[in-house]
């Protein structure tokens, strides 16, 4: 019988990252698909050759440089042409040589918060990479109502952004956990969509799922997530334009013990159609975040293991 599974094309992509922060995008050949179009420079991994050694060769084929300090990050993968097409990016921040036009129509760098400076014409694919350069490793979830002293350290790193999610606690419970959260945390807190009319927001609203197929426009002045659960919520997203979104559940967890876990496999067949970065949730910690990447999402979301940061 003949094997009708599809072609898996394995690629390797560069970040170059600097000193300010700012990421290094170069511009596809005239003669090449996708003509003038920009990306993160790279290419396909040829037979008997590693991620790694594709990376090296294909950046120094291309801009002429040789990657030194780098590590790998998210790996996508999309249909194209009946073979699947699975692309993984690596961060780099020390590289040797001097960055060249050799295999490119031209390189620059942008910064990723300043989306409106963004070239107009970006391969489709990168866009997700470069909206998820944005975010943190970690989108914990609060849990004050198990435990009203849960938040022992402040919250200081870049890498954590905070979701406060306290739908068993009274109003007053409410406003006093919130002010704690606060005083402890340097970083970006999201408010559940279902505080939104009890808190004033100042970062952004986490929409619970009923709120997203609820809601017809989103407040584009603050940070907008969404928890989504299949693919129909995933598309959702993608039209409204969500900066993230926050998919579940991938494992038993102690909120739902009765509901078994996607699992990975199905996850990642389903991340790979979110045009908006994603968060893995449900039954995870910190030591499954380079799973997360492996599997497209840009990190994980806690409410219990991943507080183990702060200790």
């Amino acid at each position: 019988m003949q094997n009708t599974e599809p072609k898996i094309i394995k690629v390797a992509a560069g970040i170059l990252i600097n000193s300010k922060n700012e990421v290094l995008i170069s511009q596809r050949l005239s003669s090449q698909p996708w003509p003038n179009y920009w990306e993160f420079p790279g290419g396909k991994v040829e037979e008997n050759e590693s991620l790694e050694e594709c990376l090296s060769r294909e950046l120094f084929e291309e801009i002429g440089i040789n990657p030194v300090s780098y590590s790998e990050w998210i790996t996508r993968e999309f249909l194209q042409d009946d073979r699947i097409i699975k692309i993984t990016f690596f961060k780099i921040i020390r590289w040797a040589g001097e960055i060249k036009k050799k295999e490119v129509n031209d390189y620059k760098w942008i910064d990723v918060e300043k989306i409106s400076l963004w070239p107009k014409k970006i391969l489709p694919k990168n866009i997700y990479v470069l909206k998820a350069l944005i975010l943190p490793s970690y989108y914990l979830i609060t849990n004050f109502f198990e435990d009203e002293n849960f938040i022992t350290k402040v919250i200081n790193s870049k890498d954590i952004w905070v979701q406060f999610r306290e739908p068993f606690l009274s109003i007053d419970k409410i406003h006093y956990s919130y002010e704690v959260l606060k005083q402890r945390c340097t970083s970006k807190i999201l408010i559940n969509s279902r505080h939104k009319d009890v808190i004033i927001c100042k970062h952004g609203i986490h929409f619970t799922s009923k709120d997203l197929n609820n809601i017809e426009k989103l407040d584009k002045k603050i940070i907008n997530c969404a928890s989504v659960h299949n693919l129909d919520e995933v598309n959702r997203a993608n039209k409204l334009g969500f900066d993230f979104i926050v998919l579940s559940q991938i494992k038993k967890t102690l909120s739902h013990p009765e509901r078994e876990g996607m699992g990975w496999d199905k996850f990642k067949k389903i991340v790979n159609h979110s045009d908006v970065p994603v968060y893995a949730l449900g039954g995870l910690s910190p030591s499954d975040l380079v799973e997360a990447h492996k599997n497209g999402a840009v990190g994980i979301s806690s409410q219990r293991d991943g507080w183990s940061l702060l200790n």
